[in-house]
This record gives structure tokens, sequence and C-alpha cells, in this order.
């Protein structure tokens, strides 16, 4: 049964990735659809030198505005692009960030508005610079499921195992068993690039199911 539930499982968990993927794609093509269409709009949208020399500026602050913010909006869409790509977490602040200071171009002279955009943004900033992990010391260690991705892994204990031609933990375990003649096998350890990884469980295949994975450096 417990074998069963964790090939459903990694069923999902594929069939969550593919969504993901088509998801991205999509970003993607409107994104570059939507940038060239803007680029043959630019000669109609500037007009800032024009307006300077003619001593507007309210109308000179309009015209670079129009400029500014679909560029930041591009920027947005790119960064949640990578962060569906890459599982990254901190990348949410990338997109926040960028997205308030948008909205703070937009608001213009609105001061309430862009009151609150500032408020925001310090708070961002401090919860980035003060509350996130910056650094995981070595021997810390997690009891995880080996369907996880290695890039994910990678983020959560700040360590660097490749992941050039195994893109999921088990897969790394079972491709290094095989190379260098390991049995995987409960309570058996595994030293792969700056971890540990010690088999907690396995199924009656001998497929790992639980393992314990322990930062060495």
């Amino acid at each position: 049964m417990t074998t069963f539930i964790k090939r459903v499982e990694h069923f999902l968990t594929r069939a969550s990735e593919g969504f993901l993927l088509a998801i991205t794609i999509t970003l993607l093509v409107i994104s570059v659809i939507l940038f060239i269409e803007f680029l043959f709009a630019i000669p109609k949208l500037i007009h800032l030198e024009e307006v300077i020399l003619s001593g507007h500026e309210k109308d000179a602050t309009e015209s670079l505005k129009q400029l500014i913010s679909p560029l930041l909006m591009f920027v947005i869409v790119v960064e949640l692009i990578i962060m569906l790509i890459k599982h990254q977490p901190r990348i949410v602040f990338d997109v926040l960030l960028i997205a308030i200071a948008r909205e703070i171009i937009i608001a213009g002279h609105d001061f309430k508005s862009v009151l609150l955009g500032t408020i925001s943004l310090l708070i961002l900033f401090f919860i980035r610079k003060f509350l996130t992990l910056k650094s995981v010391p070595p021997g810390t260690a997690v009891i995880i499921d080996p369907y996880i991705t290695i890039e994910s892994l990678n983020e959560m204990l700040d360590v660097h195992i490749p992941f050039e031609e195994d893109k999921y933990l088990i897969d790394l375990i079972e491709r290094v068993a095989r190379e260098r003649g390991i049995i995987i096998k409960k309570r058996k350890t595994i030293d792969i690039a700056n971890v540990k990884i010690e088999i907690l469980d396995v199924d009656e295949k001998g497929k790992p199911i639980l393992v314990r994975v322990i930062k060495t450096a």
C-alpha cells in the first residue's frame, strides 16, 4: 500500500511539473509577443525629448512613465518564469519588489499610494535582510522524500549537489550506488558532494522511500 501511494505521489508530481512547464512556456511566449509589440510602439511613445525641450515637465513625466511601466511588467513576468523553473522561493521577494516599484511609478503624484508603496518596500527589504536564512551550518540534517528535486535540496540546505545528469535525488542515489557497487538498504550511507545521504527506509524492490540528508561542509 505504501509503495502504491508513493507511485501515485510520484505520478502527480510529474503531472504537476508538466502543467507547470506548460504555464511557463505560455508566459514566455506571451511575454515575447508583448515585448515585440512594445518595441514597435516605442517610436509612438517617445515624446520625452521634444516635451522636455518645450518645457512641459508634467508631460515629460507621463511620457517616461509610459515607457518604464511596461518594461517593469516584462521584468516581473521574467522573474515569475525563473521562479517557476527554479522553484526558488527567494525569487518571490524580487517579484514583489519590482511589482511594488512599478505601482509606485504608476501612482505618480498620489502621495498616499507612494507612501504605502515605500513602506512596503522597506518591510520587504527588512524581511529579506534579517529574517531569511542566509546560510545553513554543517551538520544540519533533514529527513525527506527522495523524490525531491536536487535543485530544491540544494536551495534548502545551501549545498552544491550536481544535478546535470539527474533531476531527482532518488535518481542520483541509484546512479551513484550502481557506479560504486553499493547495495541500497536501510542504514546505508552514501557521500555525495558536500552531503551524506542515509537510507532510512526502502520498498520491496529496494528503492529508497525515505532518506536523511546531512550537510557535511
